[in-house]
């Protein structure tokens, strides 16, 4: 079984490369002006089916985030089964996908990689995906959707949510109904397990000083005021 080259082309055309942009993927993943970046997060979402399949259908994570960026900007970056980062030589495989100059050239290049790594692609692909609050997310979800629609994946949209809480998803995800089991792959999982765990560090010590959370009118907002919610404690409350 080969890649649809045809599904992809149709797809990709939808999302050009900019002319005279190269694009390089480092230890925060993409980033840059968040209008630029179209191609490149639809370009992620097939290369996130294609490391699914290389890891016999495990959920890969996709976060669409810049964080202390400028509003402007955004990013995107994929997260490896156990909610670590990508494999530092899939990180080179990014950055020629977002380079590749055309649609065909573009196939050309998923089929490298399908070759070099051996990938199964009759293998269902799962993806996790989340964004933050920035203005270009919206537009660069609905590019990373395209993505992993021309490759059929079984995708699981977690909203808007921090850039650890998806890698927490991630990882409970690949690990439910195992031993090995991380937690409940929910908003409400994630604050219970680590309001449980904060709980028990302070448990018998004094009460804190007052702490200043700036979020920069940013996802971290909400998401705080959830985790405190979830802690109900003195020694986490917020006005």
């Amino acid at each position: 079984m080969s890649l649809d080259a045809e599904k992809i082309t149709k797809y990709a055309d939808k999302h050009p490369k900019p002319a005279a942009t190269t694009f390089a993927y480092g230890t925060a993943g993409f980033r840059t002006v968040g209008e630029t970046l179209g191609s490149t997060v639809f370009r992620c979402g097939l290369l996130a089916a294609l490391r699914s399949q290389s890891k016999g259908g495990q959920v890969i994570g996709v976060m669409i985030t810049a964080s202390h960026n400028h509003e402007q900007d955004n990013g995107v970056k994929l997260v490896d089964p156990m909610g670590e980062m990508l494999q530092q030589s899939w990180e080179a495989y990014c950055t020629d996908v977002a380079n590749a100059e055309s649609a065909d050239e573009l196939v050309q290049t998923l089929a490298r990689i399908v070759q070099d790594e051996r990938i199964d692609v009759a293998v269902t692909p799962r993806v996790a995906y989340a964004r933050d609050t920035r203005p270009s997310g919206p537009m660069l979800q609905a590019a990373l959707e395209d993505g992993l629609a021309a490759l059929g994946v079984d995708a699981s949209n977690y909203g808007i949510v921090t850039t650890p809480q998806l890698h927490y998803f991630v990882r409970c995800l690949n690990t439910q109904g195992t031993a090995a089991a991380y937690g409940e792959p929910t908003e409400a999982g994630y604050y219970a397990k680590y309001g449980q765990a904060f709980l028990r560090l302070v448990a018998g010590r004094d009460a804190p000083s007052t702490l200043h959370i700036d979020a920069a009118n940013g996802v971290g907002a909400p998401q705080v005021q959830k985790l405190a919610q979830a802690i109900a404690s003195p020694y986490f409350s917020i006005d």
